[in-house]
């Protein structure tokens, strides 16, 4: 059977027996009835945000939205949203890049795409900006019980209510990617950042676990906790509202509108149905982010690897397909995310256990499965020595690699697993 995977801007073909393929698992592309603009209208014409608009209207509003490094369909969503801010007095559009580089093509383009549609929505008065962790102007609201010191972005200061877009799925430490995380570590200093991302080596700290999950047996996730306490110092009793979307590859599969807490609490639930999966361990497993901007860079990539760790036995190999045109990452994650993955395993796992730095909880988790696996191949544009240097196998031919699997063990049990960025597997 001929099985296409998706790898940077297309997809690569793979020929396998049926009898040795376990799984094929992807994310869930909805129904296909509704265009995107169509289920944003639908969503957009509920009580809440009837109730949202009214709120606003005369009041200074802050819309927060990701950043270029993820695949939410923004232009989609700007019409129809757009029309609920015409009464607002002001509004300051920020793009949270987290610790990012603020300036890339791609925040750029999101950036235009916000004025042009701001334009054409007749909203008057408002402007864009991209956070700069290191450059912008902060303010320190203190420390959450957890020591985190919550330093944001100044421009936010002045709002009266808070928007926030977000796309929901499984992360891999912060449980999911949500509304959240716009303010903790969106738009925070590199400080506050290293300081929440350090609970990423407590077990606790996984996906699948909220504070705002539905199922009050998965509230307690640490780093979660913590970025939720430090975006209440920043809001302080301001409304924060959520237009949550549940997309893959462009394409809207859920959305939902209202209070954050609440419409995250809904989409948790909805991501859990659609995108979680519970699998029996294989031998060898094929894992393909999902393509742009999923693989852009092994750093963004790695995601895919760690939400689907439980799908593969110890001693298995795994056949990654990750364009990364990007290389390895950001020059600021170079050394404590790259470089320590050159170090020997044992010593990646007890120099970051014994000092955390911001980008090393990567090397960690990197380390904890290149350790228990026999291999991990890796077919990229990234430079071959660099792959070798980090304990991983290049390859230059996927289908070598699989018939070299099949000549091994003609029995060969394998799971394909393609969008793994947006996919959870839980071991049975």
């Amino acid at each position: 059977m001929r099985i296409d995977v998706h790898y940077g801007d297309g997809v690569i073909p793979l020929h396998l027996p049926q009898g040795n393929v376990t799984d094929i698992i992807c994310p869930c592309y909805g129904k296909g009835v509704q265009s995107n603009s169509q289920l944003i209208a639908e969503v957009l014409n509920c009580d809440d945000a009837g109730y949202f608009q009214r709120q606003a209207v005369g009041r200074r509003v802050c819309v927060m939205l990701a950043d270029g490094t993820r695949d939410m369909p923004l232009k989609d969503i700007f019409g129809g949203l757009f029309a609920l801010l015409r009464g607002c007095s002001f509004i300051e559009f920020l793009i949270c890049t987290g610790t990012h580089n603020a300036d890339t093509a791609e925040n750029r383009r999101i950036k235009q795409q916000i004025e042009d549609a701001g334009m054409v929505a007749g909203i008057g008065d408002f402007r864009v900006h991209v956070h700069d962790c290191q450059n912008d102007e902060f303010i320190n609201a203190g420390r959450t019980n957890h020591g985190t010191e919550v330093i944001y972005n100044a421009k936010v200061d002045d709002a009266d209510i808070f928007l926030v877009l977000t796309d929901v799925k499984c992360h891999y430490f912060g449980g999911y990617s949500n509304a959240v995380k716009n303010f903790v570590p969106g738009i925070c200093t590199f400080r506050t950042a290293e300081l929440n991302h350090s609970l990423a080596l407590d077990e606790r700290s996984t996906f699948g676990v909220h504070p705002w999950h539905s199922d009050s047996s998965r509230h307690d996730n640490p780093l979660a906790c913590d970025q939720l306490e430090g975006m209440e110092m920043i809001v302080r009793r301001k409304g924060v509202y959520a237009l949550a979307t549940i997309s893959t590859s462009g394409q809207i599969a859920w959305a939902g509108f209202g209070a954050a807490d609440m419409v995250c609490a809904e989409a948790f639930d909805a991501a859990d149905k659609m995108n979680t999966h519970t699998v029996t361990p294989v031998e060898r497993l094929i894992v393909s982010p999902g393509g742009m901007p999923n693989d852009v860079d092994l750093y963004i990539a790695q995601r895919a690897l760690e939400l689907t760790r439980q799908a593969v036995k110890d001693g298995g190999e795994v056949l990654f397909l990750s364009a990364c045109p990007k290389g390895i990452g950001e020059e600021q994650t170079m050394e404590n995310f790259y470089n320590r993955l050159t170090m020997p395993i044992d010593e990646i796992l007890a120099s970051i256990e014994n000092e955390y730095k911001l980008f090393s909880h990567k090397p960690y988790k990197f380390a904890q499965l290149i350790k228990r696996l026999r291999r991990i191949w890796v077919y990229s544009q990234i430079d071959d020595r660099l792959i070798e240097a980090a304990h991983m196998s290049v390859t230059h031919d996927p289908q070598e690699v699989v018939d070299g699997w099949l000549k091994e063990n003609p029995d060969v049990k394998i799971t394909i697993i393609d969008g793994a960025n947006k996919i959870a597997l839980y071991k049975k």
